[in-house]
């Protein structure tokens, strides 16, 4: 009888790999802003040693622990389909953009904190903002179309993670209320179109 144990030793550094990110995520998700090595261990179930031998730093963690985030975060990204009317875009994607935030306010604003220090952190958070930026380019194309960059740059600063966390204070359905408003401005305004 043969026995891959190559391929099982391969498959549990990738469960363990999976493991110690995970739970990296789910501590900055309770709120822990620099989780330590034993928390991490502790939490994946693995030894404080493990931690080390599975990642050769924090960078190379710190870029598992993103495309773990990205999956999550993902499952909140449902197409808008572009032939609805302004008004239901902008609904569906605020209700998706809500979701988004709140899952990854704990862990963003760590990685803005530790952002200065790392230039694998600093490179995630411009590659997440350039892909809820792309996600505006999509959903409001046809509002877009002919306008200058700067009405794209204006919409991505109103809705972005920094205006939404700003909103904070106020209920959600008021934070919905004063986006949209500010949407519909920004896409409305045909004074300087071009």
């Amino acid at each position: 009888m043969v026995t891959d144990t190559h391929g099982r030793r391969f498959n549990d550094a990738q469960r363990t790999r999976r493991a110690i990110s995970e739970a990296l995520l789910n501590l900055l998700q309770e709120g822990q802003r620099r989780p330590t090595a034993d928390a991490i261990a502790e939490r994946a179930g693995v030894s404080r040693r493990s931690v080390f031998v599975h990642f050769a730093d924090l960078d190379e963690l710190y870029t598992e622990v993103a495309v773990v985030q990205g999956e999550r975060l993902s499952t909140f990204m449902k197409p808008i389909a572009t032939d609805l009317p302004l008004t239901e875009r902008i609904d569906q994607f605020l209700a998706q953009r809500q979701r988004i935030y709140e899952t990854m306010t704990p862990i963003r604003r760590s990685a803005i904190g530790a952002a200065p220090f790392s230039r694998t952190l600093a490179d995630i958070i411009d590659r997440c903002d350039a892909w809820l930026r792309d996600q505006i380019a999509e959903v409001f194309a046809t509002e877009l179309a002919g306008r200058e960059p700067r009405v794209s740059a204006a919409l991505d600063a109103a809705v972005s993670w920094a205006s939404w966390f700003h909103l904070r204070r106020l209920s959600q359905a008021e934070v919905h209320q004063c986006l949209r408003c500010v949407i519909e401005a920004l896409l409305n305004d045909r004074s300087n179109p071009a």
